[in-house]
């Protein structure tokens, strides 16, 4: 038990380091196609869960608080870390039939406290860029706007051997951040949504356009 405590120390402190080191050295590159509101639902690709850290922590300016929804077992041990670290505020959901308790307690507390919601489209366990339906039930009976966050990178390591093909961007990466406002969305009614924010014309745009939103970690 002792040497699985450890572990999972020096897990947390090699991953939050290196989010860290990610934060100074990687350029992001808005294209952005939302009003910001008191609170939304983001929703993002489980692949990109380790940047969009970085992503709701600069979304969380914009709106209200994030919440985001984090499953209960071991693995949201280590999201919980980043994520606040991040700013952000964790709510740990368990996995399968058990989930439901859990759900309709933050489907109540939407109702009482202005805060916004992230969660991963197709976690925790896939399969991959198939979307469930949480992030619009939630926007259906919270009548909030559902917002879906896409991302491409131009240099990333991608673990292939697992289910979402989990990216880990490089360090002086370039990240391209699509973000779609979709109106409230009906849970039997998902819209198409896109599996990576599109490169067509960002560089030429970043050139051309000195207002173009960059930022730089």
């Amino acid at each position: 038990m002792r040497l699985k405590k450890i572990a999972e120390s020096a897990l947390q402190w090699l991953f939050t380091n290196y989010l860290q080191w990610i934060r100074r050295t990687v350029t992001i590159c808005w294209d952005e196609d939302n009003r910001y509101g008191d609170s939304q639902i983001f929703g993002f690709w489980h692949e990109d869960s380790f940047f969009m850290n970085l992503v709701l922590e600069k979304l969380s300016h914009k709106t209200m608080p994030v919440d985001v929804i984090v499953t209960a077992d071991t693995r949201g041990n280590y999201i919980e870390n980043m994520v606040k670290r991040c700013g952000g505020n964790a709510l740990r959901v368990p996995d399968g039939y058990k989930a439901f308790a859990a759900l309709k307690k933050i489907v109540q507390d939407s109702y009482e406290k202005t805060h916004s919601m992230a969660v991963a489209l197709d976690g925790p366990l896939g399969p991959r860029h198939e979307p469930k339906k949480l992030a619009f039930y939630l926007s259906e009976h919270a009548e909030e706007d559902f917002v879906g966050i896409s991302l491409s990178y131009s240099a990333c390591l991608r673990l292939r051997r697992r289910w979402d093909k989990y990216v880990i961007p490089l360090p002086y990466t370039t990240v391209t951040v699509a973000v779609k406002n979709y109106g409230v969305v009906n849970k039997n009614c998902i819209p198409e949504l896109p599996t990576a924010a599109p490169h067509t014309g960002i560089e030429e745009r970043m050139r051309e356009e000195p207002s173009w939103r960059q930022t730089t970690y």
